[in-house]
């Protein structure tokens, strides 16, 4: 299984009309390509006003069916073009492949929080395994699901955990579990040191709040 993502960042002065267009878009996607596709806003993080789609596929020719459906729907087509200059500069996607967890479709989820973090050089089979495993503690302390991905496009190594919560007292409280159970920091400092790249640039935390 495979997640997909677009994001795209509001210009200046174009918030609401942006917003407008961005939940037009996630609807016509979805009428034509078939496919669940969630638009999420970016929330207590950097680069203010930035906005993705995303959306689970078993496969990429489900993916590439889709991104068909859409190159030829005249209608789509004129909606994007018209709404770049909302934007600033051009899209990116992203696509990584779910290594572990399952998403479930009737999961009602609000927020998501992720970690990004890229295999150090010589470490990729160890940083997929201790990814798991990362997950799964995640899990167990929180009560949360959680999901971990690899990278398939992108840079080299990049690797993610991604949780899903129900509302935002659902995240702090996850949170929370997470910062006051002693064996999780425990473990990250013994475990991780030298398994993913030490630049602090490549390890992000982000959190996304959930438009249409």
């Amino acid at each position: 299984m495979y997640l997909f993502s677009r994001r795209v960042r509001i210009a200046g002065g174009h918030t609401r009309n942006a917003m407008e267009w961005a939940i037009g878009q996630t609807e016509k996607v979805n009428r034509i390509t078939g496919l669940q596709v969630s638009l999420y806003m970016q929330l207590f993080s950097p680069e203010v006003g930035v906005m993705a789609w995303s959306t689970f596929v078993p496969d990429l020719a489900t993916l590439e069916a889709a991104g068909d459906k859409l190159n030829v729907d005249d209608d789509f087509v004129s909606a994007t073009d018209k709404g770049a200059a909302l934007l600033v500069g051009g899209a990116d996607d992203t696509l990584a492949q779910v290594v572990y967890g399952e998403p479930d479709p009737n999961r009602q989820i609000e927020y998501v929080t992720t970690v990004r973090a890229v295999c150090a050089t010589g470490s990729v089979a160890r940083g997929l395994e201790l990814g798991v495993d990362l997950a799964q503690r995640v899990e167990k302390i929180t009560g949360t699901p959680s999901l971990f991905l690899a990278d398939v496009t992108g840079m080299y190594g990049g690797v993610g955990w991604a949780s899903g919560h129900a509302n935002v007292q659902a995240m702090e409280a996850a949170q929370q579990k997470l910062a006051a159970d002693p064996s999780w920091a425990k473990y990250v400092d013994k475990e991780v040191k030298g398994t993913y790249a030490d630049e602090p640039s490549l390890t992000t935390q982000l959190i996304y709040r959930r438009v249409a």
